[in-house]
């Protein structure tokens, strides 16, 4: 119950600042009153703003478009961040490594309730993953 007092703090913070999610901690927040307290796991999923979200997450797994481009886009800034910060090597190798990941499964989930997951749209995800991730290494290995 604790965990869920504490990442539903996280998630208002998030609400209001733009650089931290909203949704993460949302979803470990229900996860975390499902199994302690039913009437704040209720409120959660009858909540105006947030509600439909999780309720969508929790049938479907779905994640919406804006939500998926925004963690994108956050974890590119970082990434070219950390580059511009550090000379180019592991660091930047693992961050990519969690990153294309990530991407690769918040892209494989769908957008809308009514949306399925498309395979062929997964699989093309995936092949351009294993290029990405040859290409760091390739780059990698030549820079110094």
């Amino acid at each position: 119950m604790l965990g869920g007092y504490v990442a539903l703090i996280l998630a208002f913070i998030g609400a209001i600042l733009p650089v931290m999610p909203t949704t993460v901690f949302l979803i470990i927040a229900l996860w975390c009153f499902t199994r302690s307290s039913s009437s704040l796991e209720t409120w959660l999923l009858t909540h105006p703003r947030f509600g439909e979200a999780l309720q969508n997450w929790r049938t479907r797994q779905v994640i919406p478009k804006k939500a998926k481009y925004f963690a994108a886009s956050s974890m590119l800034t970082s990434l070219l961040v950390t580059c511009y910060l550090y000379p180019l090597g592991w660091l930047q190798t693992g961050l990519f490594f969690v990153c294309a990941f990530v991407c690769n499964y918040l892209f494989a989930k769908p957008s809308k309730p009514t949306d399925m997951t498309n395979q062929t749209r997964y699989s093309r995800i995936n092949v351009s993953l294993i290029v990405s991730i040859v290409c760091v290494i390739s780059l990698n290995s030549i820079l110094p």
